[in-house]
């Protein structure tokens, strides 16, 4: 097993008070939770530098000592939170930035007689580590901007961007590495990406890194998403799904700041830390500590105040409700019952409460008002709608999901947008009709977004089945069960030209089961039109160590919808929510059609009477029917992934090129 050299830097407090943050300490603390949580403490080593002591120098110095010694097959981790800004080079090596400005980090003495580190020095001592044989992966989060910040930014959000600098530094303020390297004519300039090196960032170089409170105070958003991702993911998690699970969180939160990872090769489908992440345990605890009774899950598990937990396979039901959650730990209360202190109690999730979806309106006072009131009719009886909040413009990333309803058209028409007001709906009039299609819109595309976000604290099942979407073989034959999937890039499918038309691709969608227990089993796909179905595998058991697959066992179709057309750079995309619990649940109450389609009928007389929680999950989502608690507490989990089909953007005439691809995001 690889050992772990981690070295963490945070800075809050910088030797200039204006640039101060509040979340980069928080996050170094975050880091280390989910590190010694995860990896055993044999196989770890943490070297931190917050505040003053992560100095220019300081910084340099723990790189060389801490990283620059590692073995050849062990890992090396760079954890940053802190100002991210932009800088010249010095004239003398000016070729060495294509760009014309390089990135910078700000160290806790830069700009007060000291430089930025630059990336140009970052790759030094990044190709000092590499060339041990060791592996080295960076997690920087803050802001990469080429440009000035976006305007717009919403209250509540502070972007981790120090002022670009306009002066270069002096040529002899530099690493002397640099410098040679930069000025050796033989060599390569240098900063280029290299094997052996895995980059995440937390957002593109155009955007902005953002810091937000949350429960346990504040972090930047980036840090928060990736400890959740490393909390949950299984042992055998690559670098590409756990950078596809924090993206999905960060987008459900902030459609502006879009995580990217960097690798070379094949690394970023390799195992995270060298397959050092241990397994995780079966099960959430229930323990009595510091005088209170605790679950050991939290905030980065995905628990939210007013869940509660249930003890596994209690009749009658005993359940605590989460009084208080921590990054890693909850505060629970019990509820009607008296636990043993001396007893340790197996837990899962009985109740979550789903996250309303913030809705802020960009409109004229008087649509704001309309849309308001009808809002507050829409729910159930007559009530308020339990799926969507109004909130101001300023509020709107401060929860966890969120879309916009904008104005257009000389004030004619309105319309559904995401926040980065993509249209997620055809504009309307501004008439009583349109008022009331938009605030069905909205019910309708919050129920979506609270499915295909949806988690579940209990870590016993979420590893259990794994999803494998496998290309058929040429004339769309079935590889074999217990083969070695096919790898797919960023589970990234492409249509192939044939010569004459395109075709789309074809997989199977397989479950497999890792347990000697067998398991029962939903996937729901949720479509980029709003659609929620059951259709490839609307409810089995999956026998333990054995592979069910999805479509009745035939080759599944990849492909756009009817209505559009197939021609270079069209694209779709699906989420497959996979749905895992001991016992069976009906797949109906998550039947959504399509946005502004009518829901079929014939499914509606099966919903009655359920009482599990991913039964009451459907039709809270779906019905907004109020079901009874469950009576068993049973172990379920959520897993979600994206799926995208394009078709390649080089056309009939040169069908080898292809579009940029983008990891997959959850």
């Amino acid at each position: 097993m690889p050992k772990v050299h981690a070295l963490l830097v945070g800075i809050d407090t910088y030797r200039l008070p204006h640039l101060n943050l509040r979340g980069c300490v928080n996050d170094v603390e975050l880091a280390e939770r989910v590190l010694r949580d995860r990896i055993a403490s044999a196989d770890l080593v943490i070297e931190k530098r917050c505040d003053e002591q992560a100095t220019r120098a300081g910084i340099i110095e723990a790189f060389r000592s801490h990283l620059g010694s590692v073995g050849a097959d062990d890992i090396a981790l760079f954890w940053y939170s802190g100002h991210g800004s932009t800088g010249p080079l010095p004239e003398e090596i000016w070729y060495a930035e294509s760009a014309g400005m390089c990135q910078t980090m700000v160290c806790h003495d830069s700009r007060a007689g000291v430089p930025d580190l630059y990336d140009k020095e970052l790759a030094v001592l990044a190709h000092e580590v590499v060339r041990t044989g060791a592996t080295l992966v960076t997690i920087m989060d803050a802001c990469h901007s080429r440009s000035a910040m976006r305007d717009g930014l919403p209250a509540g959000l502070t972007p981790r961007s120090a002022p670009g600098l306009e002066a270069p530094p002096e040529l002899r303020d530099l690493l002397p590495e640099l410098v040679a390297d930069a000025t050796d004519p033989s060599g390569p300039v240098p900063g280029a990406q290299l094997p052996g090196h895995v980059a995440f960032s937390a957002c593109d170089e155009w955007e902005s890194a953002n810091e937000r409170p949350f429960p346990d105070g504040w972090h930047g958003v980036f840090t928060e998403a990736l400890g959740h991702a490393l909390a949950r993911l299984g042992p055998d998690a690559t670098y590409r799904q756990v950078l596809g699970y924090a993206r999905c969180r960060v987008e459900g939160r902030l459609l502006r700041q879009i995580p990217n990872l960097e690798a070379i090769g094949d690394l970023a489908d390799r195992e995270v830390f060298g397959g050092a992440l241990r397994p995780r345990a079966a099960r959430v605890t229930m323990r009595y500590l510091r005088d209170r009774w605790e679950v050991d899950a939290g905030a980065v598990h995905g628990v939210v105040t007013g869940s509660r937990f249930g003890v596994h396979r209690t009749a009658p039901l005993r359940e605590v409700h989460v009084a208080d959650v921590y990054a890693q730990r909850s505060v629970v209360d019990p509820v009607d019952w008296a636990p043993d202190e001396q007893q340790q109690y197996d837990m899962v999730l009985t109740d979550v409460p789903l996250p309303p979806v913030a809705v802020s309106i960009q409109a004229d006072p008087d649509v704001v008002l309309r849309l308001t009131g009808t809002v507050r009719t829409a729910g159930p009886g007559g009530g308020p709608s339990p799926h969507i909040r109004i909130v101001p413009t300023t509020d709107e990333s401060a929860f966890r999901l969120a879309i916009r309803v904008r104005q257009a058209d000389a004030g004619r028409t309105i319309q559904v947008t995401g926040l980065d007001d993509k249209p997620l709906a055809s504009p309307v009039p501004v008439d009583d009709r349109g008022i009331q299609q938009t605030v069905r819109d909205l019910d309708h595309i919050a129920r979506w977004l609270q499915v295909r976000n949806l988690e579940s604290a209990s870590p016993a099942l979420e590893e259990a089945i794994r999803l494998e979407l496998v290309p058929a073989l040429p004339g769309g034959q079935r590889p074999p069960r217990d083969g070695v999937p096919a790898p797919v890039k960023d589970l990234d499918f492409a249509y192939t030209w044939t010569g004459a038309t395109w075709e789309p691709p074809t997989v199977f969608v397989r479950l497999r089961n890792t347990t000697d227990r067998k398991l029962f089993c939903v996937l729901l796909d949720l479509t980029d039109r709003h659609r929620m179905h059951a259709d490839l595998f609307p409810g089995a058991y999956v026998a333990g160590r054995w592979t069910a697959e999805a479509g009745n066992g035939a080759a599944v179709t990849l492909a756009l919808p009817p209505d559009r057309p197939v021609e270079p750079g069209a694209s779709v995309t699906d989420w497959l929510v996979l749905l895992v619990a001991e016992e069976p649940f009906s797949s109906a109450p998550f039947e959504l059609p399509r946005l502004r389609e009518m829901p079929r009928s014939s499914t509606r007389g099966a919903r009655r009477g359920v009482t599990g929680i991913l039964d009451r999950l459907g039709l809270l989502a779906v019905e907004r029917d109020l079901e009874p608690a469950p009576q068993v507490a049973l172990d379920w989990a959520v897993k979600t992934v994206e799926v995208t089909t394009r078709v390649p953007g080089g056309g009939p005439e040169d069908p080898g090129r292809s579009p940029r691809t983008q990891p997959a995001r959850g």
